[in-house]
């Protein structure tokens, strides 16, 4: 039985590719011929080794870490600027919002679990009203864990204690976070489009 369902959010709710972000910053850099934009890419998102991880983890700002990308490669551009580069990556899922509405009217708690930042998510609260309609956001910057530490995913039983492991259902789109949900306990469902979410909830008859 299913109690609580727990969304991540980007490639779930929002879709959104995030290597426009290193084409786009390798455009203004003012020492482009000395490294490729997946070079960029890598430094910035390597999932172990990049330097959005401790800005996810919430050890770093938003103003430390615009201003270490431009150090590093000398970006000719404000932090306004790139803001907008930052952000301008997401779109919506017309078949999620759906999904996660139609549960809400059948009464069960959806919490929000992702690996983002404070500039991603500020920009997505201003943005997409679905995740208004959500009623836990558990963010790593917030919670200074990120996926698939054990940290981020106990802090949804903080949040309610009215419900066991096995009657929470997480989402993901990356395997490995949802396997990680599944050996602290929780059911797994590894995301790869609407319908599979809507095929559990009929097995489930909600």
């Amino acid at each position: 039985m299913i109690k609580l369902f727990v969304f991540d959010l980007g490639n779930v709710i929002l879709p959104f590719e995030h290597r426009q972000i290193a084409v786009k910053l390798h455009e203004v850099s003012r020492i482009q011929d000395r490294f490729t934009p997946a070079d960029m890419f890598r430094f910035m998102f390597d999932r172990d080794l990049g330097l959005v991880n401790p800005y996810e983890e919430g050890l770093m700002s938003s103003i430390d870490f615009f201003a270490r990308l431009r150090e590093r490669y000398k970006l000719d551009l404000d932090f306004e600027e790139f803001k907008d580069i930052w952000n301008l990556i997401f779109a919506e899922n017309a078949e999620v919002n759906e999904l996660i509405l139609f549960l809400k009217r059948q009464g069960y708690p959806i919490f929000l679990l992702s690996n983002t930042n404070k500039l991603h998510f500020s920009y997505i609260m201003e943005r997409y009203p679905i995740v208004h309609s959500l009623d836990e956001w558990i963010l790593s910057y917030e919670i200074g864990a990120k996926k698939p530490k054990q940290k981020i995913y106990d802090v949804i039983f903080e949040k309610n204690k009215d419900v066991t492991r096995e009657e929470v259902l997480y989402i993901d789109d990356i395997p490995e976070y949802v396997e990680a949900a599944k050996s602290f306990g929780l059911q797994g469902l590894v995301f790869k489009d609407a319908k599979d979410v809507w095929e559990l909830i009929r097995e489930n008859s909600i």
